[in-house]
C-alpha cells in the first residue's frame, strides 16, 4: 500500500528513523542527492524546514515532529490495509509488536504471547522490554503497536484500550521475619534495610507518599530501576523491595522470595495497555488487545485473592 503513496513519505521516514540523509538513502537504495532534492521540495511546499542539519545528524524541527505524527498515521494505516488484504487471500495473518517495561516480562507476557501463539498462529509476534519513557516514544513513533506499563501518565497522542489494577507488597526472602505475615505496615518496613525503586520507574511515584513519613529514617541500601537486580538484591539478603507479585511468580513459586501486601490504601498500582490514538487497529492488534484483556483479568482476579 505504501507504493500507492507519495514517494516524500517514505524518504521523510527514512530520514527521521536514520537521522542521517546518507543511511537513509543507503536503505532506500538512491542517491543521497535525490533523497536531499525530495525533503528540500518538501520543505518548500510546507514553507518551513523539517529538519536541522546538525554536525551528529539531521534533527526534526517543531514543524517536522508535526508532519511526523501524521506521516506515521499513514504509514501505519497502510500496514493495516496490507494486513486486511492479506488476510483475505488466505496468505497470512499479519504481524504485531510490543513493548512492555521489564517488570510484566515474565508471567503476563510469557502468558499472553504463548496464548497468542498458539490461537494465532500465523501472526508473527515481535516483543521488546523497555522504560516507561521508552514505551510512549515508541508508540508514539510508530516503532511498535502496543504498550504495556505501570502507572504510565501518557501523552493526548496514546490510548488506554485496558487497564488491570494490582496491589504493592513487600518482597523479601521467604526466611525474613515478615515473610509469615499476612500484611505489613510500612512502618514496620523502614526498620529494616530497603532497596528503593529510583524515579525511572513509576512505582517511585506510588512509594513516594507512603515513605515521605519516615524519610529521615530510611537505611537505603540499594536505588535501581532493574526489577531483575532488585529482586536478585533481596534474595541475597540485602534488603526488603516493594512491587507488586507480576515480576515475582517465578521465584514465589519455587521458594525464592515472598511477598507480603502492605497495609495502606494507596498501596496499588494501574497497569496499563496503550495504543497510538490516531490511527485504526489492523487485524493482528485487534486480536492481541483481547489475549492482553484476558490474560489481565486472570492476573488481577488472582491478586485480589
Amino acid at each position: 500500500m505504501m507504493r500507492l503513496h507519495a514517494r516524500c513519505i517514505l524518504y521523510f521516514n527514512a530520514v527521521r528513523e536514520n537521522g542521517s540523509i546518507r543511511e537513509a538513502a543507503r536503505q532506500l537504495n538512491v542517491t543521497p542527492s535525490a533523497l536531499t532534492r525530495q525533503i528540500a521540495q518538501m520543505e518548500d511546499e510546507i514553507g518551513s524546514p523539517l529538519f536541522d542539519r546538525l554536525p551528529g545528524g539531521m534533527k526534526l524541527t517543531a514543524v517536522g515532529e508535526i508532519v511526523t505524527r501524521h506521516i506515521v498515521t499513514v504509514m501505519q494505516d497502510a500496514a493495516r490495509t496490507d494486513d486486511q488484504i492479506a488476510a483475505l487471500s488466505g496468505l497470512r495473518g499479519g504481524g504485531v509488536s510490543l513493548m512492555a517495561v521489564e517488570g510484566v516480562a515474565g508471567d503476563l507476557l510469557s502468558r499472553l504471547l504463548s496464548r497468542m501463539a498458539r490461537t494465532y498462529p500465523d501472526v508473527a509476534l515481535w516483543a521488546e522490554t523497555g522504560s516507561p519513557d521508552a514505551i510512549i516514544t515508541a508508540l508514539c513513533g510508530g516503532t511498535t503497536d502496543l504498550g504495556i506499563a505501570f502507572s504510565l501518565e501518557p501523552p493526548d497522542e496514546l490510548r488506554q484500550v485496558a487497564v488491570a489494577h494490582f496491589p504493592v507488597g513487600v518482597v523479601m526472602r521467604p526466611d525474613h521475619p515478615l515473610a509469615t505475615r499476612h500484611a505489613v505496615g510500612v512502618e514496620e518496613c523502614v526498620a529494616h534495610k530497603l532497596i528503593l525503586p529510583s524515579d525511572s520507574l513509576s512505582l517511585h511515584r506510588v512509594m513516594e507518599p507512603m515513605l515521605r513519613p519516615w524519610r529521615d529514617r530510611l537505611d537505603v541500601a540499594l536505588e535501581t530501576g532493574s526489577i531483575e537486580l532488585t529482586n536478585r538484591m533481596v534474595a541475597a539478603g540485602v534488603g526488603l523491595a516493594f512491587q507488586s507479585r507480576l515480576a515475582l511468580e517465578f521465584e514465589i513459586e519455587r521458594g525464592m522470595l515472598a511477598h507480603v501486601p502492605l497495609d495502606d490504601p494507596r498501596a496499588t498500582t494501574d497497569l496499563g495497555v496503550y495504543v497510538r490514538d490516531a490511527r485504526w487497529l489492523p487485524p493482528a492488534l485487534d486480536m492481541l488487545i483481547t489475549q492482553v484483556c484476558d490474560a489481565l483479568h486472570e492476573l488481577e482476579t488472582v491478586a485480589r485473592r
